[in-house]
């Protein structure tokens, strides 16, 4: 697919893929230079007392101001549009490249600044540390399994960059481990914008030269709602078993579903799920364990319809459904969470 927006300029070591409005975007692999984020505590805490500023500013400036602003920014527009609502893979996806890979073409110096505070960068730890739990998961099972396949299933995953990252970390630190397999990454998610870019991305990836060359991997979308599992269910049963499953969902399940959707997506994957399945993702602290600061944060007007769960709601409803928190990393807007089977 020829790009009607191509990137002028490339990066040395980066896989680039087109969208389906035609950007052409750099394929986010968190071992790159890059794309390396680290934020010291110091750092966050300044993060913090800017969007406090932000939301300050933007609540005293005249309407037509903002939405001046809004119109001259992709990322602006994209976080406006999904007021209310969910955030597409896409809008996502942009907001995670980070200032220095954000393209002349299509992004303006308004996004470059947004995409330097507090929101876009908490998106991009969110990202590294789920990679993490996947790529320590999805490593466990395989070293189990040898030449057995592999399937990384993401549930409202957008372009599943994580699933993608995920592998790439996999074969930088267990050289071997993935070669001689078949791999698989399922995406199921509403939207079909993130997966299409997800499949492009994985083909950049598996080009000569690319961290993922000479892989042999597989990208599925299937159309979701995770209030309908059965489409999850028959996936499930398609994969069978003795092969080396990982779950994610970043940004998706944990962060916009109801109690009860959490539960039947939760008690789908454990019908399946062998002893060392991980399910990796973010939830949001609730008002008793988020930095006091950010507590503003909850009801700011305009943002997405995330929920502010919390660690304590989120176990009870993981409990029921049979599993367990293993590994967690904390941020200071998330919990970073992997389950395992109780």
């Amino acid at each position: 697919m020829l790009p009607k927006i191509p990137e002028q300029n490339k990066k040395p070591g980066v896989c680039y893929a087109v969208t389906d409005d035609g950007l052409e975007l750099p394929v986010i692999d968190i071992t790159h230079p890059a794309f390396a984020l680290e934020v010291s505590e110091a750092e966050m805490s300044v993060l913090i007392d800017g969007m406090l500023v932000s939301i300050e500013q933007k609540t005293k400036a005249p309407p037509a101001v903002m939405q001046a602003l809004i119109q001259k920014s992709i990322l602006l527009r994209g976080l406006e549009e999904s007021a209310g609502t969910f955030t597409t893979g896409m809008v996502t996806y942009l907001t995670k490249l980070g200032p220095g890979n954000l393209g002349e073409g299509y992004a303006s110096p308004i996004d470059r600044q947004w995409a330097a505070t507090l929101t876009p960068v908490s998106f991009r730890l969110r990202m590294q540390a789920v990679v993490r739990l996947v790529a320590d998961g999805l490593a466990a099972s395989l070293e189990k399994r040898p030449g057995q396949p592999a399937h990384l299933l993401n549930i409202g995953g957008g372009p599943a960059a994580d699933s993608l990252d995920a592998l790439i970390l996999v074969r930088k630190e267990h050289p071997g481990l993935l070669e001689g397999r078949s791999i698989s990454i399922h995406v199921l998610d509403l939207d079909a914008a993130g997966p299409h870019f997800g499949g492009r991305a994985l083909e950049a990836l598996l080009a000569e030269g690319a961290p993922l060359h000479g892989l042999s991997i597989s990208f599925e979308y299937i159309p979701y709602n995770w209030s309908d599992t059965a489409p999850l269910r028959s996936l499930l049963e398609r994969i069978g078993p003795g092969h080396a499953v990982a779950a994610s969902s970043e940004g998706g399940l944990f962060e916009y579903a109801s109690d009860e959707d959490i539960a039947a997506n939760l008690a789908a994957l454990r019908t399946a799920a062998a002893d060392d399945f991980v399910i990796c993702g973010p939830v949001i602290k609730d008002g008793e364990t988020l930095e006091p600061r950010l507590k503003i944060s909850e009801h700011v007007p305009g943002r997405p319809a995330v929920r502010y769960l919390g660690l304590a709601a989120f176990q009870r409803i993981t409990a029921a459904a049979g599993w367990q928190v293993g590994t967690m990393i904390d941020q200071p807007m998330y919990h970073i969470i992997s389950l395992r089977k109780a």
